[in-house]
């Protein structure tokens, strides 16, 4: 149960963390640019919920999309109540769709 707040807090926080099967992932985004300016402005990270090999929950920008069919159910809801206290939007995709999301492939992840 601490892992999990732990990496719930994580997750809200964009910090990186790992504890076991739970591990929370950054992955820095190219600036884009200001169409009306042209002046590069900065985008903040992606930040992805691991459990084990599997993608709970990605944020990006200010909405966070999760697994319909999480591989860790109670995780999950206290993660979703968490996101919606803060009032950050929930959407709920299938895990192909969570995939898509990322701009480039998963890192590999070495056997511990």
């Amino acid at each position: 149960m601490i892992g999990e707040r732990g990496a719930i807090q994580a997750f809200l926080r964009a910090k990186s963390t790992s504890r076991g099967a739970l591990e929370v992932e950054l992955r820095e985004l190219p600036p884009t640019t200001d169409p009306r300016s042209g002046h590069p402005v900065a985008v903040p990270p992606l930040v992805v919920l691991w459990i084990a090999e599997r993608p709970l929950a990605v944020r990006i920008h200010g909405v966070v999309a999760m697994n319909r069919f999480p591989p860790a159910p109670r995780l999950a809801t206290a993660l979703e109540a968490e996101c919606l206290a803060a009032e950050l939007p929930v959407e709920k995709l299938c895990e192909a769709a969570i995939w898509r999301l990322f701009s480039q492939p998963p890192r590999p992840r070495l056997a511990r």
